[in-house]
């Protein structure tokens, strides 16, 4: 690549807020508004479901088919190519993890038709590609076609598993690889097993996801309801999925109830365990303890984790998880697995509680542990905001991805 000027950047991600839903891929408007903010100027191309409109036949078909082919959000330019690609759970595990090409060499023409007309109104220098699939796919083929800079960035857990299961879809990840500049990830384990599947990829690093902005901490905060006072609120944020663990927290709370009666728990978002997990809180007699919140605009999120006493997600699967440094920036201890990726910077004891997956008797151990000492909870609070400000802000990914991507543009050694 030949030494240019770095003056644009492009984020890609099929997985990006969209009008109808603000709340899908937050962390990556957040990064590129802080890219954005930096000073770098910063555009995001998020491919969409093409949705003929004859066949948008329900409420969720019809926002598909609505969403712009531009829309500007916090600053960032966002451009919506309509593409053949759906993000469904099923439609990945019948189609795309056995037949990959269907979701990259048949995405790719639609695709590049639409970034043909971006690159005359917004040309970009360097591509940081969200996923290998379809976005570390598309990103290597603007880089044959227009000699741009390559980010590739495994955010998953469960698609690199995939890639490593199908002789397919691992030939292509190699290839992606090898064609990338730098190569992304979120945790020390996921790393290994990039350099392992590739050792010709020629610079893979681990950058963890972001959740915090020091900067916006503040204006977020929001006085504790009325309703809550006396309370000891327990909060957790994410899809209703088993991986998750809510069902583990629901039923910690069966426990933790006999020695904190005052202990609420309040679960934001939405997924396929809903129904299972209304049923247990009717089953264990939680209507008063457990509240089910559905999903919440970003906003409501941020306020909710300002005045809740412990964050508690203990997930398995999880590369990072952005809702830990969200939730850390307002002085809040959290609870998360051990063995994932939060567990690469998050200590045990120091920023809050790491317990094994699926074990609803430590976790309830562990919220004990946390709620039954005042001035315990408010130090570990502050030592997790101090981790979260020096490791986990937007302003710190602003300068080092700024950085790395001019060298990149620049053509020479990235820096360490």
């Amino acid at each position: 690549m030949s030494a240019r000027q770095l003056r644009r950047a492009a984020w890609l991600s099929d997985y990006f807020p969209r009008p109808h839903d603000m709340t899908t891929g937050t962390w990556a408007l957040e990064a590129a508004a802080a890219l954005q903010k930096a000073g770098l100027p910063t555009i995001a191309i998020a491919p969409t479901p093409w949705i003929p409109g004859p066949l948008a036949f329900n409420q969720e078909l019809r926002n598909w088919a609505r969403v712009p082919s531009r829309h500007a959000v916090r600053g960032v330019e966002i451009f919506y190519p309509r593409c053949p690609h759906y993000p469904k759970r099923w439609i990945n595990n019948v189609l795309y993890n056995k037949v990959p090409f269907l979701d990259t060499r048949v995405v790719w023409p639609w695709f590049a038709r639409a970034v043909a007309q971006v690159m005359q109104s917004h040309p970009f220098e360097v591509v940081h590609a969200n996923f290998m699939f379809p976005c570390g796919y598309l990103g290597m083929r603007l880089k044959e076609r227009y000699g741009v800079g390559l980010v590739t960035h495994e955010r998953s857990v469960q698609r690199l598993a995939y890639a490593k299961a199908n002789p397919a879809r691992r030939e292509l990840y190699r290839r992606i690889l090898r064609a990338s500049d730098l190569v992304l990830t979120e945790n020390d384990a996921m790393a290994a097993e990039l350099r392992e599947l590739e050792p010709a990829a020629r610079d893979v690093r681990v950058l963890q996801q972001p959740g915090c902005d020091p900067t916006l901490t503040d204006a977020s905060r929001r006085a504790r309801p009325a309703q809550y006072a006396g309370k000891k609120v327990i909060l957790s944020v994410g899809t209703l999925s088993e991986r998750k663990g809510h069902a583990c927290l629901v039923k910690a709370m069966a426990q933790l109830r006999q020695v904190e009666p005052d202990a609420v728990c309040r679960i934001i978002g939405d997924g396929p365990e809903r129904g299972a997990l209304t049923e247990l809180v009717r089953s264990l007699g939680l209507e008063h303890t457990v509240e089910l919140l559905g999903k919440r605009p970003h906003a409501e999120v941020l306020a909710a984790m300002s005045w809740c006493d412990v964050f508690s997600l203990a997930s398995w699967g999880e590369a990072s998880g952005t809702v830990y440094g969200e939730v850390m920036q307002f002085d809040k201890p959290v609870i998360a697995c051990e063995g994932e990726g939060i567990a690469d910077i998050v200590r045990d004891g120091v920023h809050g509680r790491l317990v094994p997956a699926r074990d609803e008797h430590r976790l309830a151990e562990a919220l004990q542990w946390l709620l039954a000492d005042a001035g315990r909870l408010g130090q570990l609070g502050r030592q997790a905001r101090a981790l979260c400000e020096a490791r986990l802000s937007y302003p710190t990914l602003a300068r080092t991805l700024s950085g790395l991507y001019s060298d990149i543009v620049a053509g020479i050694p990235l820096r360490k």
